[in-house]
């Protein structure tokens, strides 16, 4: 009889023990997602209104992002008369990778000639001295 009890409590025990390593609970605070959408938000309203210091500011120093905005200043410089216009259309898909954020969104630019949209895109945000920077 005291083996039975034995074994449901080392049972007992063991589950409570496994229930902790199913790795991060998956949810976002509120306030980290919100704040990457509108840092993502606010860089497409930066480049569309050919405000590179600015888009750059949300960016991490030497990202691929950082790079891509870098890119964008020297063609606007190389022709000053093309405006390109950005919008977010949605984001969705927030959550954390291995201590950083990343979240998927579609948008779309529009320039003289057309409008192109692009889906499935993928951000991912690192914080950098208490400040969320798309890498």
């Amino acid at each position: 009889m005291k083996r039975k009890y034995y074994f449901i409590v080392l049972f007992l025990i063991l589950a409570i023990f496994l229930s902790g390593c199913s790795g991060s609970s998956g949810v976002i605070p509120a306030t980290d997602g919100v704040v990457c959408e509108n840092l993502l938000r606010g860089l497409y309203t930066a480049l569309s209104n050919r405000n590179f210091a600015q888009a750059l500011s949300y960016c991490k120093s030497g990202g691929l992002t950082f790079d891509y905005v870098n890119g964008l200043w020297d063609f606007a410089q190389d022709h000053p008369t093309f405006y390109v216009t950005y919008q977010v259309l949605k984001v969705y898909d927030i959550s954390y990778l291995w201590g950083d954020l990343e979240l998927y969104y579609n948008y779309s630019w529009t320039t003289p000639v057309s409008t192109s949209y692009l889906y499935g895109r993928r951000m991912v945000f690192e914080k950098i001295n208490g400040q969320w920077k798309m890498f």
